[in-house]
């Protein structure tokens, strides 16, 4: 049975480009599957006034994810929680809050085996290409890829980050990835709906085996 490739955008940016980024999510909300709320100098105040503005928006909390902040994520009733190596582990998510969608970032394979181990839900993997948001780091490429969908183990998704266009998706998704995530490629875009909607259907063809 084919499961859907899932579709994750991130906030990102700071001051007028993290408005803008907040504008981007809301407008291309009706097509990707999860919105992360990420800014990483945000106090809890402001990361909840900039979700609750995603949620007039018309953004579903089945959908809204909060960076790191499990206090928040329950505050308004996001989904889930997308937690860093200086986050609450997730087993203590899963067990205190088991609702809540727990995602890790990772950059290796065995970081996100132990990440599975402690009881994510998903991984974040990245950055698979060269990416704006990382300069001058060398991308890990799709052979590391590879690697951590394998160490990670059947049905422990895998989403790829980084650098990533709509090109880039079929490969991606043979590699193993059971989805993308992505930042300026939607949150920059002159248009992100539409931008939204060409890596969507990119993810559903790279999807089809036939």
């Amino acid at each position: 049975m084919m499961v859907t490739p899932k579709l994750h955008m991130i906030t990102g940016g700071d001051g007028d480009s993290f408005e803008a980024s907040i504008h981007a999510a809301i407008q291309a909300a009706p097509w990707v599957d999860y919105i992360h709320l990420r800014n990483k100098s945000a106090s809890a105040r402001q990361l909840e006034a900039w979700a609750q503005r995603l949620l007039q928006g018309a953004v579903p909390p089945s959908k809204l994810i909060i960076n790191d902040r499990v206090d928040v994520a329950l505050a308004v009733g996001a989904c889930g929680v997308q937690l860093a190596w200086h986050s609450l582990r997730p087993q203590t998510v899963k067990q205190r809050w088991p609702h809540l969608l727990a995602g890790v970032s990772v950059h290796s394979p065995r970081e996100a085996a132990d990440a599975f181990a402690a009881g994510a839900d998903y991984v974040l993997f990245g950055h698979v290409y060269e990416s704006a948001s990382k300069p001058g780091l060398p991308a890990r490429g799709l052979r590391l890829l590879e690697e951590t969908v394998r160490l990670a183990g059947e049905g422990r998704p895998v989403i790829a980050l980084g650098g990533i266009l709509p090109v880039h998706v079929p490969e991606l998704l043979r590699s193993g990835a059971a989805g993308l995530a992505v930042l300026s490629g939607i949150g920059a875009a002159a248009d992100p709906a539409e931008a939204a909607q060409e890596y969507r259907a990119a993810a559903l063809k790279g999807g089809d085996p036939t």
